[in-house]
């Protein structure tokens, strides 16, 4: 019998305000969620797990957090996430703990679900818009995609390792992508490297 198919949806850039608060100042994200969140929640076939991939606060403040925890809690599906440069790791940490690679620093993880490797990159530098993915983090990702010779991974980072066109975020993406190439490029069991940041549906 062929193997049982993989759902995963992604979504991202969730820019969580305070209460009646509006990114932006125009954009009320707490109710994008709470129709995203329904949306996910009727969808047939049913995803497998959801990725967030970043900017889940905006400013960030713990109380972003617990509001993004409310806005998530009536998601039926299990959800993975990873920090963008609106994220604070610490805070993220705290609200939102998760099996990361890490007892501390970058948020990485790894989840295996039917088969795939989902391989979860923080590419945040704290206080910074671009991204880069650490040292460390490099050197995890080549261990983790090691362990397996045949097993298909899919990679998630929130800052896109390429040029999107758009010149206010190309400023800001992932400073190191060759760094990241030369390690998928060694690894052919890598499917897919997805991101989020430029808030363009062909971006993530």
């Amino acid at each position: 019998m062929p193997p049982k198919p993989v759902y995963i949806a992604q979504i991202s850039d969730l820019h969580i305000k305070p209460p009646g608060s509006l990114a932006y100042g125009r954009v009320d994200t707490a109710k994008a969620l709470e129709r995203c969140v329904a949306a996910l929640n009727a969808f047939a076939p049913r995803p497998d797990l959801v990725v967030i991939s970043g900017d889940l606060a905006d400013t960030p403040t713990a109380g972003e957090y617990a509001y993004l925890q409310r806005l998530l809690a009536p998601l039926e599906l299990p959800f993975v996430c990873i920090p963008g440069n609106h994220d604070s790791r610490e805070l993220m940490r705290a609200a939102l703990p998760q099996a990361y690679a890490f007892a501390s620093g970058p948020l990485n993880q790894l989840v295996e679900i039917g088969g795939l490797e989902l391989v979860l990159l923080d590419s945040s530098v704290p206080g910074q818009p671009h991204g880069e993915l650490e040292a460390p983090t490099l050197q995890w990702l080549e261990a983790t995609l090691e362990s397996s010779a045949d097993r298909p991974a899919l990679v998630f980072l929130h800052h896109p390792p390429f040029k999107a066109g758009i010149w206010h975020m190309d400023r800001q993406n992932l400073r190191n992508a060759a760094e990241l190439a030369a390690v998928v490029r060694r690894h052919p069991r890598v499917q897919l490297i997805a991101t989020g940041h430029i808030h363009r549906a062909d971006g993530a």
